[in-house]
């Protein structure tokens, strides 16, 4: 029997998911979504799926209760409904930073029942996203396939050895996609400075990025030995990544990641 999934949030990522699973041939009459706006409502309703302004009606109606909001609202809307869960219920969370430990507080779960740390990133918008999971708890493999698949219809999905992890996967997965844009609008902004019209350094920058990422996604080949294939001994390519090694790129790359990664964990205290 199909599973009901309720989303308490219905923002962009909210949208993904639904847009993803109805896509993918999920019923839309079994998905159901809260949010307060009214707008956000609308958006979601003309995907088909239900729509309530009442978090606890998702709670009522769902066996599957994905939180998709910002963790610094969790527990305003989390401590009303404290106790109302079944113990056959699964709570999913997408929010950063959040531990398990402190949603069950909050939600007033006991240890037997089942919630779920999720981290996605924004492709899940256009079904290119990535997720990863984690749980307190050891699950089945049917149930772990079971969740991973409300994620797999907007994206690739990954299985985390546990909570710990998921910090370390907000920092290169969750936050990761405005690092490439920063990349893009920095060689976009470069691109002009070199003379080139904004049309033109713009799909020149996109459609570079696009066959990279494709190439190494495809590739049995590691990311070092792709970029050494194309970085010829005292060539244009070598020219380039010289200064961006003398400016240290790397270790920029490393203190970045820490900062996401301290960020979510400090989210948690927060």
């Amino acid at each position: 029997m199909t599973a009901h999934i309720g989303l308490i949030g219905g923002g962009n990522m909210a949208y993904a998911i639904v847009s993803g699973l109805i896509a993918s041939g999920y019923p839309a009459d079994h998905l159901h979504v809260a949010d307060p706006a009214e707008a956000s409502r609308h958006r979601i309703a003309s995907l088909g799926a239900k729509t309530t302004a009442l978090n606890t009606e998702i709670v009522e109606q769902a066996s599957v209760v994905i939180f998709a909001i910002k963790p610094q609202v969790f527990r305003l809307v989390g401590e009303p409904l404290a106790g109302l869960f079944q113990d056959n219920q699964t709570v999913l969370s997408i929010c950063a930073g959040i531990p398990i430990k402190r949603i069950r507080e909050i939600l007033k779960l006991q240890s037997n029942q089942r919630v779920v740390r999720v981290m996605p990133n924004t492709p899940c918008l256009i079904g290119e996203g990535m997720s990863c999971l984690a749980s307190d708890q050891p699950l089945a493999d049917d149930q772990k396939h079971a969740l991973a698949d409300l994620f797999a219809s907007c994206g690739d999905t990954l299985w985390v050895a546990n909570e710990e992890a998921i910090d370390a996967v907000t920092a290169v997965s969750g936050s990761g996609p405005a690092y490439f844009f920063l990349l893009m609008e920095s060689m976009m902004s470069a691109a002009m400075r070199l003379g080139l019209a904004e049309p033109i350094a713009r799909k020149l920058v996109l459609q570079t990025a696009v066959g990279s990422a494709l190439m190494a996604r495809d590739a049995t080949e590691t990311p070092a030995i792709l970029r050494a294939q194309v970085t010829s001994p005292g060539g244009t390519t070598q020219a380039a990544t010289t200064v961006f090694e003398e400016g240290d790129f790397s270790g920029l790359v490393d203190q970045a990641l820490i900062a996401a990664r301290d960020r979510a964990q400090a989210l948690a205290r927060d």
